[in-house]
């Protein structure tokens, strides 16, 4: 990453090894590329192709798998951007994933339609990029109940990964977030990578940036942060290509 918290690069070392790949995770509030295809997101488990999202927001979706050499995107606030791959194929996904989406599935039912276009597990790579962490992402504890209650989980049988104290980011660039209520701090990118183990994917083939949005991104990168402080926020791009 660059020493600049306005023009933070943030890099996966997983896509990075990928000579026909081309990526970004944006700083909050940039473009994505003018000819990016990417979904109206409504924190759904819709998955659209490459040609249904573009032009940009034609159809409702939260997730898009590339048709073509042509970029797919997702914007985020404090959910999860997630960039996926099929090495074997030479495919490539953006997922968008909030809480409603990530207990949905919305990653799960993109590498399951990766695996009907001929993927295997061992050939998918899963990068989540900037996103809220358990060190400032505080639940209240009927939300972890009602979420147990979530088919998708109930099926996986995943464990839910929350704390009652709250943890220390030391790689926070600004204070943390303060409890707002008598809740848990929650692992939103722990409990989709949980999610994608239990569905078959090999642990060395996922890879967490690490970059909380509230206390450790660029100014303005965090929608949780705004309803706390104000000052406003600003959508973060993340999008991947093939390069043909």
């Amino acid at each position: 990453m660059s020493a600049s918290i306005n023009t933070r690069v943030y890099r996966s070392r997983l896509l990075d090894a990928l000579s026909w790949v081309e990526y970004q995770f944006m700083p909050a509030g940039a473009h994505p590329p003018e000819n990016a295809a990417y979904g109206h997101q409504r924190h759904s488990a819709v998955v659209l192709s490459g040609h249904q999202a573009f032009p940009a927001k034609r159809c409702e979706g939260d997730a898009v798998i590339a048709s073509d050499s042509r970029p797919v995107a997702v914007y985020t606030a404090d959910c999860l951007p997630m960039l996926i791959v099929d090495k074997q194929q030479r495919r490539v996904a953006a997922a968008h994933g909030g809480l409603r989406g990530v207990t949905a599935g919305i990653h799960l039912n993109v590498m399951d339609k990766l695996c009907e276009l001929g993927a295997v597990p061992e050939s998918l790579l899963l990068i989540i990029g900037p996103a809220i962490g358990p060190c400032c992402y505080e639940l209240g504890q009927q939300v972890i109940a009602d979420m147990q209650q979530q088919p998708v989980l109930s099926s996986l049988r995943v464990a839910l990964p929350w704390s009652h104290q709250q943890p220390v980011n030391r790689l926070a660039q600004r204070p943390q977030a303060q409890a707002q209520q008598n809740g848990v701090w929650f692992n939103l990118p722990a409990l989709a990578e949980n999610m994608a183990s239990l569905w078959g994917l090999p642990s060395e083939n996922v890879e967490q940036l690490g970059v909380c949005t509230y206390c450790s991104a660029e100014e303005h990168a965090s929608y949780r942060r705004n309803t706390h402080f104000g000052g406003g926020y600003q959508q973060r791009f993340s999008w991947i290509r093939r390069i043909d």
